[in-house]
């Protein structure tokens, strides 16, 4: 198991939440003034600088419809077996119809690697 500094994961959190937040259109000030923060405490969130508090990170979530899975994941020592678990449970849960298209589909990117 490594040990993962502050800053890495600071950087982690920001860039996750950054990329959301343009996969989303939203601008900074759009996001910081939803969650009722200044925008130099946002950008310091995004820059890696702070986290901010349990209660700005959960806002953000919500406001960018994203998961702390989504921004914790990539820090984790296990994150293959969590998304194989993920995975798995997510394909318990589709009908036979979708269950054959996702087969189909990974068939054909092993397929074509």
């Amino acid at each position: 198991m490594a040990v993962i500094k502050k800053k890495d994961i600071l950087k982690s959190i920001g860039y996750k939440i950054q990329q959301a937040r343009k996969d989303k259109g939203y601008t900074q000030e759009y996001v910081a003034e939803k969650i009722e923060k200044s925008i130099d405490t946002y950008r310091g969130i995004e820059n890696g600088r702070s986290v901010g508090s349990l209660e700005s990170l959960l806002n953000i979530c919500n406001i960018l419809e994203i998961t702390l899975d989504y921004i914790f994941t990539d820090l984790l020592d296990k994150k293959n077996e969590i998304l194989d678990n993920k995975l798995y449970n997510d394909f318990q849960n589709l009908n036979s119809k979708e269950k054959g298209l996702i087969n189909a589909m990974i068939e054909y990117i092993k397929n074509n690697k």
